[in-house]
């Protein structure tokens, strides 16, 4: 008999940080939950889309024998795993943002969209694909979906996180890259309980 494995896609944002990110989240082992941290290297200059297709290849590969796959995007990544869930929704068990902007925005200044992706042309194709993408989401759709955001982020907009329909919270937390590592370890709970829920 094949065990199966319920294997956790977590992609980071724009800085990376793919060994903070596997250290963060290795107690999720604890709970059957096994992370593969893969980074898009969003300032390569590369397109989104050969981006988006290899991470839509590791889907396929660990979904294999029966294995569940769920997303986790954190900053950056947050579009990003949106957008692959878009194109592979029968494959996906959960999709989670933690504070990432799925949308451009109206805001001006240091959080504007054209500020914020100014260093990486793929990372504003995955913003504007994401928006676009979302609008085609079902009600079903929308509840594998939670978002995470602070009670202020000087980074990513509140507005720009949210999906309209899915489990958007909130955590008691101040500061971009603070709530995101909060949000992987001490605050971690909500995700871990929506990822291990089988009920849909």
């Amino acid at each position: 008999m094949i065990h199966k494995k319920h294997y956790v896609i977590i992609i980071p944002g724009l800085g990376y940080g793919v060994k903070k990110i596997q250290f963060a989240t290795y107690c999720w082992r604890w709970f059957g939950l096994i992370p593969i941290v893969h980074a898009m290297n969003w300032r390569d200059r590369e397109n989104f889309q050969p981006k988006l297709a290899r991470l839509v290849e590791l889907i396929d590969r660990y979904s294999k024998n029966g294995n569940t796959v769920s997303l986790v995007g954190t900053s950056a990544g947050g579009s990003a795993v949106v957008n692959a869930y878009r194109e592979r929704k029968n494959k996906i068990h959960r999709v989670i943002n933690v504070c990432g902007r799925l949308r451009t925005g109206t805001h001006k200044g240091f959080r504007s969209f054209e500020s914020k992706t100014k260093t990486s042309p793929a990372f504003a194709q995955s913003i504007q694909l994401s928006e676009k993408r979302q609008k085609d989401l079902t009600k079903t759709d929308r509840q594998k979906i939670m978002t995470i955001r602070p009670l202020f982020d000087e980074v990513v907009p509140p507005d720009t996180t949210v999906v309209k329909g899915a489990q958007n919270k909130i955590i008691l937390s101040i500061g971009h890259v603070l709530s995101i590592a909060l949000s992987l370890t001490l605050f971690s709970k909500p995700l871990l309980e929506f990822l291990l829920d089988t009920s849909q």
